[in-house]
């Protein structure tokens, strides 16, 4: 072989395991050992904006405000034990809590267990909490025993309230979930593969709907057992129904279609392939409503009255131990 075919050889070599063809296969399945503690803080946001431009006033008016709800939990995840299938046994011990209630730019709740101030407050009493879930090695979740933890702050006040939100099976799920794993049975993938599932919307949506999302490999960073994987996901609007959910899903009705939408649904993980470990990960939805329309006496030199309404519902993890 000359050296040019040589040099060109290897040149298509490097190319095709920079774009993962021909790429070695890689777990992207989560692995647990007994006695492992690791720290993680899951942060969820939904944040509502609200803007009304009505040029059409004398003078022109403006009206616009947020609304957000915040709840970040920091936790320590103890593997107490691993059946035969992989799946683990831990024991979840609340570290730290945020939450913060916003009406309308006011602020209408707000505590930080890292606040000084905020440590004789009802909800200070659930530092130390602990419940116990499963895990699977696709990242999926069920919950075990949560009794500790729901009557560490019981009663009708707000702040119980919030507690009693906190430790439902489905809040502690979508907490521990991760979403990003290809399902069980599925795990080895190259670069460049694909996996999707279907899912229902958050809630807040002027028109609920089931999206498809789209996870695709994207690239490894180091080698492929003691390396990192980087995942991203993005998503679009499903025919098929997410199972589960409502056929007639509560919304604004035939008033969702007087609204010009826009919407972007994207998303992305780290993964640690030599321990089997998320290191982070995060999906947003961010939806905007507009609609524009012109008053019978609008004048014309000026634009339509505007109202736009926007919705953005995040969740985010990262792992604190690394």
């Amino acid at each position: 072989m000359s050296r040019n075919m040589t040099i060109m050889v290897i040149g298509l070599a490097g190319i095709m395991v920079l774009t993962g063809c021909g790429a070695s296969q890689v777990n992207l399945a989560m692995q647990f050992k007994v006695n492992d503690v690791d720290t993680y803080r899951v942060t969820t946001e939904q944040i509502k904006d609200y803007k009304f431009e009505q040029p059409s006033e004398e003078p022109p008016k403006i009206t616009e405000n947020q609304s957000a709800t915040v709840i970040s939990v920091e936790f320590d995840q103890k593997i107490d034990n691993i059946d035969a299938k992989g799946n683990a046994i831990a024991d979840i011990t609340i570290k730290g809590l945020q939450y913060t209630v916003t009406e309308k730019d006011v602020t209408k709740f707000d505590f930080d267990s890292a606040r000084e101030s905020d440590t004789n407050k009802p909800l200070a009493k659930l530092i130390g909490a602990t419940y116990k879930i499963t895990i699977s090695p696709d990242g999926s979740v069920s919950v075990l025993d949560a009794q500790q933890a729901r009557k560490a702050l019981t009663g009708a006040l707000t702040d119980a309230k919030i507690a009693s939100n906190l430790f439902k099976d489905e809040t502690i799920i979508q907490r521990h979930e991760v979403l990003s794993l290809p399902q069980a049975g599925e795990s080895v993938k190259k670069v460049g593969n694909t996996w999707s599932e279907v899912v229902a919307s958050p809630p807040g949506l002027l028109a609920p709907k089931s999206y498809e999302k789209v996870y695709t490999l994207e690239k490894i960073e180091g080698g492929k057992d003691t390396g990192v994987a980087q995942v991203t996901m993005s998503a679009k609007e499903s025919a098929v129904k997410a199972e589960g959910e409502a056929k007639d899903a509560p919304g604004m009705g035939f008033m969702a279609k007087m609204f010009d939408t826009e919407e972007a649904y994207t998303g992305s993980m780290k993964f640690d392939l030599g321990s089997g470990k998320v290191q982070q990960y995060m999906e947003k939805l961010a939806v905007r409503y507009i609609a524009a329309e012109s008053p019978a006496n609008q004048k014309p030199d000026k634009g339509p009255d505007t109202l736009v309404m926007g919705l953005t519902y995040t969740v985010s993890g990262q792992m604190l131990t690394q």
